[in-house]
């Protein structure tokens, strides 16, 4: 019965998310900047306003008399909710092909599950898992029983595009992630109108859609999934939301934006600065009136440390997320840690149907390119001691959407023993030509030392050990948001001081430059980077210049655009 019930609920599911989809691919059409003319009607009809004053009452009081108590309950739970997570997500791949190749039947009779678990199951990447993911795209039972019918795409920032299978199940364990970050903010701000506001997030296109396989950015799936019950609580129509046009997407923001209502941002960090900067720029009216209607900024997917001293000067609330293509899995506890929201560490979500590994992030574990080499001190949750504070750690994901054991390369720190922690970089973007061991997040400290101490803010940049010379030196491409009254020689000196104050490992390599010498720096204009994704046709989708990279092509294409 159960069965049966389930394959009724996802086909209708499945239709819904087709006449949504549809109604966008029907409409879709190639329109010029020139073409998209000033919204003149910002009316709401009268019961509008009456709904938002009832679901605001109503909704403030769930979120903190129901949603908040339970979160704290399930914190107390960790332990035990992460193994119930395991053998319920093992149980639900019974008979696919996944399952009887590395035998799962054996690991289930098993008293000690995890254990058999790492036994029986290697620890994939992408490059591993890829063959089961194309197969999965044809077939039923390969990594779930169901057919998947989504798959999430990924930037595509440190490797090839990837395409994260998205099962329904996944869908309804990033709305529960949702309302618990809404209860979490609403609890911390009372005075919170958080049912009154209009949602703007920065959502992507889709890619492909053909006999009901979709892929698409994640936060397009999530809207295409939200849609038919919450269209009137978007800022935007889902024409204007979907559009794939960078250019067009932040005209469409600046013409047809309401800028009087409350209104609350959900995106990328970085294109949170582009838009609300191109919008100051444009029509700073409307900015003004927009910023001051504006409660908070939901951002994340980069690092926040080059776009910190400009949100400051808006006077919001903000909340860091981590919405990865492989899914859900913190955001920043902002109620324990409420002296700072900026550097407030990130809570794990451990009860969202996630089973959460890791692996010690050094030279044991990984070569010098950073690719794993052995997974011999692989930790679950329960493992996780005082000993592991400070320490990195890859993180390794097994899911709901069918991921096994499954790398996601980001780095993550754990600050306490209550599993909170910050994210150092991923495995794929970190420089370690000498053992320097250099990090995005050391990065981030020495832009916010910068800009605190010199009022230099860069913006964008990105970094390549130079292996030409010997000693070798990293080669930096820097974009600030103005002009600096210092040299390309003096900038380099003002970081190569600060990271050897923060990275030990960067000190003893630089030591009278035997092995790395002074970095060399190269200043480009303002919206550089951003030429570089326009010539390069990749503006359409939520691509990143990757910061630390090994490949020297970002650099070039940088370099070619000042050129």
């Amino acid at each position: 019965m159960n069965k049966f019930f389930r394959k009724i609920i996802f086909k209708f599911r499945i239709h819904r998310r087709n006449i949504v989809i549809n109604s966008f691919l029907k409409k879709k059409k190639k329109i010029r900047i020139s073409e998209i003319s000033k919204r003149k009607d910002y009316s709401d009809p009268f019961y509008m306003t009456l709904l938002d004053d009832l679901l605001d009452g109503i909704g403030k009081k769930y979120l903190r008399k129901y949603i908040y108590p339970k979160i704290l309950e399930e914190e107390k739970n960790t332990i035990k909710n992460q193994k119930t997570i395991l053998s319920d997500l093992l149980k639900n791949i019974k008979n696919t092909k996944i399952w009887e190749k590395y035998w799962i039947p054996s690991i289930l009779n098993e008293s000690n599950i995890y254990q058999k678990f790492t036994e029986k199951l290697p620890i994939f990447d992408y490059d591993t898992y890829k063959t089961y993911i194309e197969e999965a795209k044809e077939k039923e039972n390969i990594v779930r029983p169901d057919k998947i019918l989504q798959f999430s795409a990924s930037s595509g920032t440190t490797s090839n595009k990837k395409h994260i299978p998205v099962s329904s199940e996944s869908l309804l364990s990033a709305s529960k992630a949702g309302i618990c970050m809404f209860a979490e903010y609403s609890f911390k701000n009372p005075n919170t109108k958080i049912f009154k506001w209009e949602f703007f997030p920065l959502t992507w296109t889709i890619q492909y859609h053909d006999n009901n396989i979709t892929i698409a950015d994640v936060s397009a799936l999530l809207l295409l999934d939200r849609w038919k019950f919450a269209k009137n609580k978007y800022a935007l129509d889902l024409f204007q939301l979907l559009h794939s046009e960078r250019e067009i997407k932040r005209e469409i923001a600046l013409k047809y934006i309401n800028p009087n209502k409350p209104i609350t941002m959900m995106w990328i960090t970085s294109r949170a600065y582009e838009i609300l900067n191109y919008i100051q720029q444009r029509d700073a009216k409307m900015f003004d009136t927009m910023i001051k209607n504006m409660e908070v900024i939901f951002g994340g997917g980069v690092d926040v440390a080059p776009y910190m001293q400009y949100f400051k000067k808006l006077n919001l609330n903000y909340m860091w997320v981590y919405n990865a293509s492989e899914w859900y899995f913190w955001y920043q506890d902002i109620i324990n840690y409420d002296n700072s929201n900026w550097d407030a560490p990130y809570k794990l979500l451990t009860n969202h149907w996630i089973f959460y590994e890791f692996l010690e992030f050094n030279s044991n574990n990984f070569d010098e390119n950073w690719n794993c080499k052995k997974a011999s001190e692989v930790k679950a949750i329960r493992d996780i001691t005082k000993k592991d504070i400070n320490k990195k750690f890859a993180l390794i994901i097994t899911t709901n959407s069918g991921l096994l054991r499954y790398m996601i390369w980001d780095v993550i720190q754990f600050v306490d023993e209550n599993l909170r922690y910050k994210i150092t970089g991923r495995t794929r973007q970190s420089l370690n030509l000498k053992w320097e061991e250099l990090m995005e997040t050391q990065i981030g400290a020495v832009i916010q030392e910068l800009s605190n101490q010199d009022k230099i803010n860069i913006i964008y940049y990105t970094i390549w050990p130079d292996q030409e010379e010997n000693p070798t030196k990293h080669q930096r491409v820097v974009e600030t948001d103005a002009e600096i009254n210092v040299s390309e020689q003096e900038l380099a000196q003002k970081i190569d001081k600060i990271l050897q104050k923060i990275n030990a490992d960067y000190k003893t390599k630089r030591n009278n430059d035997i092995l790395l010498k002074l970095p060399q720096i190269t200043l480009v204009p303002q919206w550089t980077f951003y030429q570089r994704l326009k010539k390069s046709n990749r503006l359409w989708a939520q691509i990143k210049v990757p910061k630390l990279s090994s490949k020297r092509n970002y650099i070039k294409e940088v370099l070619r655009i000042v050129k």
